[in-house]
């Protein structure tokens, strides 16, 4: 008997033991997303989301063109944050904002999302709209409208010069936003719902208590109270849907950190929310499942791991809600299908806990590798879910593969002794994506991330080590169980192959970030000449446990490097996420030419292993291309 095997037996006896399950809620409005790389893509996942009861799609799932002209000071990264946020009046473009944003960047994200919404019009569909307000304008504007200029939104550490969002408490802001919502709902009256994240990644709503520099905004403002200016915000979003279109708009924003989110709640409106609660009865507004940002995929960059346990667990919590809505939101870009069986599975016959979530999985796992490698397909999710939930609580502003490996490139710069001495040629294919707006010093130092240091020294250094250590353990065990399957029928073996390469990489990923703590953790040890020694004969130099260690780190970084780019050269399936093209590259995606930066790390990093006997002999010459 494998290991659930025994998922099958007990239907009828758990039937009669416990009362049936309640039916899933029956939200009013179920509106499922998904990443589209062309319009194809985009009405096949329409068409399969309708089939699944949908009532709407969102059209802005990161996956339109991204504004690379925000990225306008050299050295700054703060606006990397704001590229792919889909702002409203940097799209829908007003009258008044023409002369200071880029016509061709509003075409053609426009033709996009009309595309799109003719699509959900053939269909039937209905369109929901994400995005980021009140959203960064560039500084030409406020030295033009100088009482336009709102909140100072950039984040302190991971900025280098001050960024402004609009401020909605001037009427002319109020009117901007007004007429780029007619103009975005007379091209694409589908739109129906809004959902704006606020308080984050260039966006920012005046003298809120959520804002990265406290409350701060307009002075002529400060008075006013906080559901003033979201009810009046929101309203004006609602006048422009009503001067293009008749029909409803609902409205919420997510991420506002507001002391009192209840009691800005209870002053909107019917279809008005804050912190997921509508007003005026401070109801809950929607339930969400998954999510769409590349920020909440706990692999990234990994591409095509799937999250069956987490959606089951989160589709459960959902019907629970007393929401009247329902977010749907497929994040994994390679397994869309996998997440709309697993919600049309749910419908059909509701989980209520651990045995009848693995009896839905299992019989999900069946139809797809057959009888005999089921079980062990459930026991590859469930120990995937068990690695998410491990990189969740690495989590601080991004995973450490997300702001670590590709935000500061620890997955492609080269680890050295003296990172003080590398040319400009050998740092020039990596230092420029990274997000750091500090000093060179801290731009050198592998543990920080972003401005911060929440890795680093011995007790960051040991958990976070425990928890990789852990969550590489349950990959083992994920790559033996699709060996395992794959062994067991011919039709399996490609698909499970190309299963163990994805697993492979976030393997390397996370041995990666590893590598890049431990090794830092080294160096600051041995900073200042802390382990320089009289060097006499050969065991003075490798009795040193420091020496040693430091040197097989790197070897390991050295190796794993190798490895990547062989998997990567191996096959045309995606296994990691970069850029279509080099000119695409930037602080939040890797390149294209991924496997050649590797084999250039580690070529770097051999033209310098010489340099690890100066951490300790004090007698070992500087080269004259490092000496000061």
């Amino acid at each position: 008997m494998d290991r659930f095997s025994f998922l099958g037996l007990p239907l009828l006896l758990s039937g009669m033991l416990m009362a049936a399950p309640a039916a899933p809620a029956r939200f009013k409005t179920v509106i499922f997303g998904h990443h589209s790389d062309s319009l194809a893509s985009f009405e096949t996942f329409a068409r399969k989301a309708k089939q699944s009861g949908a009532t709407h799609v969102v059209i802005t799932a990161e996956d339109l063109p991204w504004a690379m002209w925000q990225m306008d000071t050299p050295g700054d990264p703060y606006p990397a944050w704001a590229v792919s946020n889909v702002g409203l009046l940097k799209v829908s473009i007003p009258d008044a904002l023409q002369p200071y944003l880029p016509k061709d960047y509003s075409d053609t994200v426009l033709g996009i999302l009309k595309q799109r919404c003719e699509v959900l019009r053939k269909l039937g569909l209905k369109a929901a709209f994400t995005t980021f307000e009140p959203q960064i304008l560039p500084e030409r504007v406020y030295e033009a409208h100088p009482l336009w200029r709102g909140p100072q939104v950039d984040h302190p550490l991971r900025s280098r010069v001050p960024r402004f969002a609009p401020s909605i408490d001037n009427p002319e802001v109020l009117a901007l936003y007004r007429e780029s919502m007619k103009k975005l709902l007379t091209l694409c009256p589908e739109i129906e719902i809004l959902s704006l994240h606020t308080n984050d990644s260039g966006s920012g709503m005046s003298w809120s208590n959520g804002l990265y520099q406290g409350p701060n905004g307009n002075s002529l403002f400060r008075g006013r109270k906080m559901y003033e200016r979201y009810r009046e915000f929101f309203g004006a979003l609602q006048d422009g849907a009503k001067d293009a279109r008749p029909g409803p708009l609902e409205i919420d924003a997510e991420w506002v950190r507001e002391a009192s989110p209840d009691l800005v709640a209870s002053k909107l409106a019917g279809g008005m929310a804050v912190a997921n609660i509508e007003g005026p009865n401070a109801t809950v507004y929607k339930a969400v499942v998954g999510f769409l940002l590349d920020y909440f995929y706990p692999f990234y960059p990994a591409q095509g791991l799937p999250l069956a346990v987490r959606y089951l667990e989160e589709l459960e919590a959902a019907s629970k809600s007393k929401a009247p809505r329902l977010f749907y939101l497929i994040g994994d870009r390679q397994e869309s299908d996998l997440y709309l069986e697993i919600y049309d599975a749910f419908q059909k016959n509701p989980t209520h806990d651990d045995l009848s979530r693995m009896q839905l999985l299992r019989a999900i796992a069946a139809k797809r590798v057959g009888e005999a490698g089921a079980s062990g397909l459930v026991d590859a999710w469930m120990a995937l879910n068990r690695v998410q939930r491990d990189a969740d609580i690495l989590n601080f502003g991004g995973t450490l593969l997300y702001i670590g490996s590709v935000h500061q490139r620890l997955l492609t710069r080269p680890f050295v002794p003296f990172p003080d001495e590398l040319t400009d040629d050998e740092t020039s294919y990596y230092r420029k994506y990274q997000f750091q707006a500090r000093t060179e010093e801290r731009a050198r130092d592998l543990g920080d991330i972003q401005g911060t240091r929440q890795y680093q020294g011995l007790g960051g250094a040991a958990v976070s080590g425990m928890l990789l250590k852990r969550m590489r353990a349950d990959l083992t065990r994920v790559r033996e169980d699709l060996e395992q399957i794959g062994a067991s029928t011919a039709a399996q073996k490609a698909p499970m192959e190309l299963f163990d390469k994805r697993v492979q990489v976030l393997e390397i990923l996370l041995q990666n970030g590893q590598n890049a703590l431990d090794y830092q953790y080294l160096l600051d040890f041995m900073k200042g000449g802390r382990l320089l020694r009289p060097i006499e004969f050969q065991e003075h130099l490798t009795d040193i446990t420091e020496w040693r260690e430091i040197k097989n780190i790197a070897r390991s970084e050295m190796d794993n490097s190798i490895v990547l780019a062989n998997l990567i050269e191996s096959t045309r399936d995606i296994l990691i996420d970069t850029t279509r093209t080099s000119a695409e590259e930037n602080i939040r995606v890797l390149g294209p030419d991924l496997a050649a930066q590797l084999r250039r790390k580690v070529k770097i990093m051999v033209k310098h292993w010489e340099d690890y006997e100066r951490l300790f002999d004090p007698e070992k010459e500087v080269p004259k291309k490092a000496a000061k």
